[in-house]
């Protein structure tokens, strides 16, 4: 029996070191190593007076997908301009639902009617951002997230190869 454990210990033993392993090689790859020291403490989050989740540039750049979607709840846009950066935008509605920008419009909703974003993509929400950086200022590790929001805001790419 002692046998069986020790090769279930071993067999563990040998998928958590392979999934350091590939986490370090993509951070290595990203361009933002620093990246994986960030453990959420969500300090960046509470700061930002736009309600844009920092974690989401921080996790975009680790994986350089800058399609993913963050958290930004302080964010207000028209609903065409909503649905012209992305149908699947996550909008609020006054009732406290959730529904995506296709679906608002689908719904009849007006175009210039101001909607409230729940989740966005991270290449919109960096040129949405104010600039202010009091996501770096409370950040007990200094992670430069500035850096990954200005090289987004441009062309919403990563353009490091």
């Amino acid at each position: 029996m002692k046998k069986a454990y020790l090769r279930i210990n071993i067999f563990c033993y040998l998928i958590i070191a392979a999934f350091l392993v590939v986490m370090v090689t993509t951070s290595l790859r990203s361009g933002y190593p620093w990246a994986l020291t960030c453990y959420n403490c969500v300090l960046c989050r509470q700061a930002c007076p736009l309600g844009i989740d920092p974690y989401g540039f921080v996790t975009a750049a680790l994986t350089s997908d800058p399609d993913l979607y963050v958290a930004a709840t302080n964010v207000r846009l028209k609903l065409k301009e909503a649905f012209d950066l992305d149908p699947g935008m996550v909008l609020r509605t006054k009732n406290g639902t959730t529904i995506t920008a296709a679906r608002a419009l689908d719904e009849g909703m007006g175009e210039d009617r101001e909607v409230t974003v729940e989740k966005m993509k991270v290449k919109h929400a960096a040129r949405y951002c104010v600039l202010c950086g009091n996501c770096e200022k409370v950040c007990p590790l200094n992670l430069k997230v500035m850096d990954i929001i200005m090289e987004l805001r441009d062309d919403g790419k990563f353009n490091r190869e």
